[in-house]
């Protein structure tokens, strides 16, 4: 009986086997170098990039139709300057009125002046005017110096000729405690032997403080002499201390009665002497070393001052940094943001239908200066409070309707921010209002529902890099990243950030150099 093989069943199925083999192998061999890849290389990282970053705060609405408007100041003052009526038409964007602008106007003028004159850097004149501080601080330093030097050395001067007169006065107790000894201890007594023991130690602290004294007089040296009046310090001590003992036994029998008291008077005097000396000398010590600490204050303080004065040259020289550059544009943004509160300019164009205010009076923030009508559409939306800090009256809008679609777009702007709160379920809400360039759309009705972009601020051409790869040191607000070498070792920089921007983008102030490779996340 002959079997009939089903030869294309067979190809078939071997085909199906091979496929599943090869299928197996593939994905096999994928899982195998993923596993590879991440242990060569386990971390998920991002370039440093540069470019235009956006910062926006989105909320929901509602469009209201309405047709009177209140105009306000944004802060308290006097009205310098009104310049619609009642009746007058106004266009979006006119100049209506101003408070007294004089401080608002120079804090401008002078923010603007110091981002100029950082951006053009130092001038020649203001190059040169440095470095004739530095000369003068150097000169100053000089003086310092030499004025230090004479006071000192002056001081030493008067120094030895008050150590002359101390040796002078020693010599004059030697004698006269020598000549009393001649004439009633030469026996061997116990007060005569007592006697001899304290002239002896006169004798010999005299001859130490002479042979310093004339070793400092030769030399002039500053040390040696601070030697000899720390010396003379120790001899009169020890000189009184004796001549106290002495004195004690010119008043013990029989040499009570022997010694008269002009003699025992003249042992008084040499006391009184030797501790008037003393008193001198420590006086002396004391004036050096006031000295001294003087003129090392007045050195350190030119010292400080000239190298102020190098810093000083040495930052108007330098180029500027963007990050000294981008705070003194954000200065300059503030000055004129705080001017332009004091500023009304029309939102809208319409009709003056009410003036509250005239020259010369004083407004609050909450009075309104101005009723203006024009048949317009306006939003008012609730902000949260951690928005509402980058808002700003002026700042443009971009409006979608649910119901005209995402691709209809109309534009706007803030045209004023509530500054009381509502608080809705324990957050807080400020209550912001919006006015629609088209007013005339046909499109338009009221009540629809609308989703409004608010650009709060932006930045260009600057670095940037998505903000979870920002880190902060523990205890402290320092920012850093991890960042991989050339090497592929990982290491920690410093970093100043800035705008906080949409789609979790933030600025990189410094810090950071453009292509640097920062790690997101280790795998």
């Amino acid at each position: 009986m002959a079997i009939k093989i089903n030869w294309k069943f067979l190809k078939s199925k071997k085909l199906i086997i091979s496929l599943i083999v090869l299928a197996i192998v593939v994905v096999g061999a994928w899982f195998f170098l993923a596993n590879s890849q991440k242990s060569k290389f386990p971390y998920e990282t991002v370039k440093v990039e540069r470019g235009n970053l956006t910062q926006t705060v989105e909320v929901t609405g509602n469009i209201n139709a309405t047709e009177d408007l209140s105009l306000n100041f944004q802060v308290p003052g006097v009205i310098a300057y009104v310049g619609v009526k009642e009746g007058s038409k106004v266009y979006a964007g006119q100049w209506l009125a101003n408070l007294t602008l004089t401080e608002l106007d120079a804090a401008v003028a002078q923010a603007q002046a110091v981002l100029d004159q950082k951006l053009a850097g130092a001038t020649p004149e203001q190059i040169n005017a440095a470095q004739k501080q530095i000369e003068s601080a150097e000169i100053a330093l000089n003086n310092a110096r030499t004025l230090a030097n004479e006071s000192l050395n002056s001081k030493y001067e008067s120094a030895i000729v008050s150590l002359d007169d101390v040796s002078i006065k020693m010599n004059n107790t030697l004698k006269t405690t020598r000549d009393l000894k001649i004439k009633y201890f030469t026996d061997t007594s116990q007060e005569s032997i007592r006697y001899q023991n304290n002239l002896d130690l006169i004798n010999n602290a005299l001859l130490k403080f002479n042979g310093l004294l004339n070793l400092a007089k030769i030399s002039q040296n500053q040390n040696d002499i601070d030697a000899t009046i720390n010396n003379a310090l120790e001899s009169l001590d020890i000189i009184l201390v004796s001549l106290t003992s002495n004195r004690d036994i010119l008043d013990i029998e029989p040499h009570k009665s022997k010694i008269s008291e002009q003699e025992k008077a003249s042992l008084d005097n040499q006391k009184s002497i030797i501790s008037t000396a003393k008193i001198t000398i420590a006086g002396v010590k004391n004036d050096i070393a006031v000295s001294k600490l003087q003129n090392e204050n007045n050195i350190k303080s030119a010292e400080a001052a000239l190298n102020l004065q190098k810093a000083n040259y040495d930052t108007l020289v330098a180029k500027p940094r963007e990050v000294d550059i981008a705070y003194y544009r954000a200065a300059l943004a503030q000055a004129e943001a705080n001017r332009n509160k004091a500023i009304i300019y029309a939102p809208i164009s319409g009709v003056i239908t009410k003036v509250n205010k005239n020259k010369g009076e004083t407004i609050s923030s909450t009075e309104p200066m101005f009723e203006l009508l024009s048949p317009h559409f306006e939003i008012n939306v609730d902000v949260p409070e951690t928005n509402v800090v980058k808002i700003r009256v002026g700042k443009n809008a971009i409006i979608t309707f649910d119901a005209l679609g995402s691709d209809t777009k109309f534009t706007g702007k803030v045209v004023s921010i509530d500054p009381s709160a509502v608080i809705v379920r324990d957050v807080v809400y400020y209550k912001v209002k919006i006015t629609i360039n088209d007013t005339h759309n046909e499109l338009l009705k009221p009540g629809m529902t609308c989703n409004i972009l608010i650009q709060t601020d932006n930045r260009e051409n600057v670095l940037y890099l998505p903000s979870r790869s920002i880190l902060t040191r523990p205890g402290t607000n320092q920012k850093y990243v991890r960042v991989l070498d050339q090497n592929n070792q990982v290491v920690e920089k410093d970093v100043v950030i800035g705008l906080k921007a949409d789609d979790g983008l933030v600025e990189i102030l410094s810090g950071l150099e453009e292509n640097e490779t920062v790690i997101l996340k280790i795998l």
